[in-house]
């Protein structure tokens, strides 16, 4: 199943290297908007994760901080940061909790241009940080495993917004454990920023 592969595609920066311990490095430097999770999904209802929502606040919370902890303040605009410009431009911006990046849920392929209103919304949330780039926690998901535990995981999708492009995208699979704890959460958002920054 899609839902539980780790994918790894280099699509169109050659910069970019899936053998890397931070494959985003060489973005570290550069302008990135950091927009909120955008879906959820969940296997098992049995492993006491709390509700997509609240699951998804915690994690653009956490990854937030683990951004500005890696020294990417002031030029990764964090999803903390999105929300608050996107509040002070509603008219402009729109909600960037909803981008309409279901064509984008399961995965996006080098030779496919990203679709509106997905392209057109993020265009507008990049510009906003004078960005050209947008990292994309597309799906936030919790998966159950055969032994009764379950791990969480989130799909990711680096995007050229200017031309509309995807440019790298992973599943970034977290630990299993038997339950969910908040640890986990904060595992998972630091491995994110480890992407970018290694440890």
């Amino acid at each position: 199943m899609i839902r539980h592969l780790l994918l790894l595609l280099a699509l169109a920066a050659p910069a970019l290297s899936a053998q890397q311990a931070a494959p985003l490095a060489p973005y570290a430097g550069t302008k990135v908007a950091v927009v909120p999770v955008q879906f959820f999904h969940v296997d098992s209802s049995g492993w006491g994760a709390p509700s997509g929502l609240v699951l998804r606040a915690a994690f653009d919370s956490l990854l937030s901080e683990a951004l500005n902890e890696h020294g990417l303040g002031g030029t990764w605009a964090t999803p903390v940061e999105v929300q608050r410009a996107a509040r002070r431009n509603v008219m402009y911006a729109g909600d960037p909790r909803n981008l309409g990046a279901f064509p984008v849920r399961y995965g996006t392929k080098k030779e496919t241009p990203l679709a509106d209103p997905f392209a057109s919304n993020l265009r507008r949330i990049v510009a906003l940080h004078d960005a050209r780039y947008a990292l994309v926690p597309v799906e936030l998901h919790v998966n159950a495993e055969k032994s009764g535990g379950g791990h969480l995981g989130v799909r990711l999708l680096l995007v050229d917004a200017r031309l509309s492009s995807a440019v790298w995208q992973v599943d970034l699979i977290g630990e299993s454990a038997a339950s969910y704890t908040p640890a986990l959460l904060l595992k998972l958002a630091t491995r994110v920023a480890d992407l970018v920054v290694a440890p």
